[in-house]
């Protein structure tokens, strides 16, 4: 079994994402996979759940005023944080008090999981408030990390139309004029193959593997807190790119051989050995 980061520096990460009681998705999967780099997580909360959205029903309890509350003390604390990590966020203030966090605490990168959609539809709880929101975020963040799906809907492009490389190509550069000067969007497909398509320093980069044809709660948070672990223990895009895809898809591919529960979501506590 492969050793975990052993961090000689004190890397620090503030993250804003929603609580899941039941099932494996946000900030469950964004916590052990930054701690298993030994990089300390002070996690946020903009939504409590039951349970992640994938399962039939499920109750939700948005946490705004809690939220506010919260960033007054955390700011008389004067932390020093390395990266802000931006996940899920419920309409309303809580952009707002985002904002006033970057504004406040000068991150040196800011990473956007523009949480919106996926296989080309806007998740049913989304609204055009959120799509407003996100958009107003790509302005202040340094990386940006959509699914396909998202990338058209922050382009105002119909989410579902499939999309070749080239057009991906071009959506990347484009999104990157609004502010993440790297881009990077997942699910990108390309010849029965999956993985990621990254607009960075004017080049492109691109990661693909073998396409795995089933659909797991997390995947996506664990592709996020792994780019931002190996970008902060001092990996280029480009490294932290194929480390984190491939790190995804070795993930997916032992669930599979393991027969895990794929509704409850990646079973992330057994795959940090795969970092």
């Amino acid at each position: 079994t492969k050793r975990y980061f052993m961090n000689k520096k004190d890397l620090s990460v503030l993250i804003i994402n929603d609580l899941c009681s039941y099932g494996k998705a946000s900030l469950t999967v964004n916590i052990p996979v930054l701690s298993a780099f030994g990089i300390k997580v002070s996690p946020l909360i903009s939504v409590l759940l039951s349970n992640h959205t994938a399962f039939e029903t499920f109750c939700a309890f948005n946490l705004t005023e809690e939220l506010e509350a919260i960033v007054k003390e955390l700011k008389l604390r004067k932390p020093k944080f390395d990266a802000f990590y931006i996940g899920w966020l419920s309409s309303g203030k809580q952009p707002e008090i985002v904002i006033d966090i970057i504004k406040h605490f000068n991150f040196k990168t800011v990473l956007l999981d523009p949480i919106l959609g996926d296989y080309g539809k806007l998740y049913p709880s989304m609204s055009d408030e959120h799509v407003k929101s996100m958009k107003r975020l790509l302005k202040y963040s340094t990386i940006a990390t959509p699914n396909i799906t998202e990338l058209a809907v922050l382009l105002d492009k119909d989410p579902s139309k499939k999309y070749n490389e080239i057009e991906i190509e071009k959506m990347a550069k484009k999104l990157s004029k609004i502010g993440p000067k790297t881009v990077i969007v997942t699910s990108v497909e390309k010849e029965n193959k999956l993985g990621c398509l990254c607009f960075c320093e004017n080049k492109i980069i691109t990661k693909y593997y073998n396409k795995i044809d089933i659909s797991m709660p997390g995947t996506g948070d664990a592709f996020g807190s792994s780019l931002l672990g190996y970008i902060l223990n001092g990996n280029s895009i480009e490294k932290a790119l194929n480390k984190a895809t491939k790190f995804v898809y070795s993930s997916v591919k032992a669930s599979v051989e393991e027969k895990d529960d794929r509704l409850f979501g990646i079973a992330i506590e057994k795959r940090l050995n795969l970092l």
